[in-house]
């Protein structure tokens, strides 16, 4: 079992919006390097984050589209997430 290396990213909302999952609803870059190219997301968990704490997930999700949440986390790659293929799961530890 190998361990993931966790970064702090910041993400935003895409704007893109699929009939099919997985779908890229997120873009996030690493926080030290704002000019790098945005990694698309399909998936955005904030479950260790929130706890299940419906109202805090909501006022986290709301900053994806106010400038950009930022949060420590791990990429994972989740093979065979839709008909559209695998999706690229950012899984948060830690908002920053």
């Amino acid at each position: 079992m190998s361990l993931a290396h966790s970064s702090v990213y910041i993400v935003t909302d895409s704007g893109i919006r699929c009939i099919a999952p997985p779908c890229p609803s997120y873009n996030a870059v690493l926080a030290d390097k704002p000019g790098m190219d945005a990694i698309p997301v399909h998936e955005l968990d904030l479950t260790a984050v929130t706890g299940g704490n419906e109202q805090q997930l909501e006022s986290l999700m709301q900053q994806t589209t106010s400038g950009g949440l930022r949060i420590r986390a791990t990429l994972e790659t989740r093979a065979k997430a839709g008909p559209a293929g695998d999706a690229t799961v950012l899984r948060a530890s830690k908002v920053e």
